[in-house]
């Protein structure tokens, strides 16, 4: 398909660089404006890993829920089997990918909170975590210089 939405998005970024950022003055708004062109480049090179990492998120947060569900309270235990029973969507179908990601996130959500996890099953929570945070391909481009703290006067 052309143009792909990568070059739909690079397009939008060179626009926003050549036309609309000269016009642009203001130092808080070319701030800003800054700021969405980074965001925009860093989706449209993230873009392609999405599918995959959706996929593989789905699939190690399912395991993880699997091993936790003993220790859980019984309402989410059910939960957890009913969603573990649904068949996986479409590898191509990202709204649905993404929609059970969310499902099983917020069933994580949920079962972190549980005052039963046994320190091993909280370990196995927290690698999982660092391993998802390793892997996620999008990541926050932070454009602007934080502003230098200010010194506090003493009455």
């Amino acid at each position: 398909m052309r143009p792909s939405v990568e070059e739909q998005l690079l397009g939008t970024c060179h626009i926003l660089e050549t036309v609309v950022a000269p016009a642009v003055a203001e130092p808080f708004a070319r701030t800003i404006l800054d700021s969405l062109i980074a965001n925009l480049r860093m989706v449209t090179e993230a873009l392609p890993a999405v599918p995959g990492f959706l996929r593989w998120d789905n699939a190690a947060t399912q395991d993880l829920l699997h091993k936790l569900r003993s220790e859980l309270p019984s309402d989410l235990a059910r939960r957890i089997d009913t969603a573990l029973e649904t068949p996986e969507p479409d590898m191509l179908d990202s709204a649905a990918q993404t929609a059970r990601n969310d499902l099983l996130r917020a069933m994580l959500a949920e079962a972190v909170c549980s005052p039963d996890l046994a320190p091993d099953l909280h370990r196995a929570i927290q690698q999982h975590m660092i391993a998802r945070a390793s892997r996620a391909p999008m990541r926050y481009v932070p454009t602007a210089v934080p502003p230098a703290p200010t010194p506090t006067t003493r009455p």
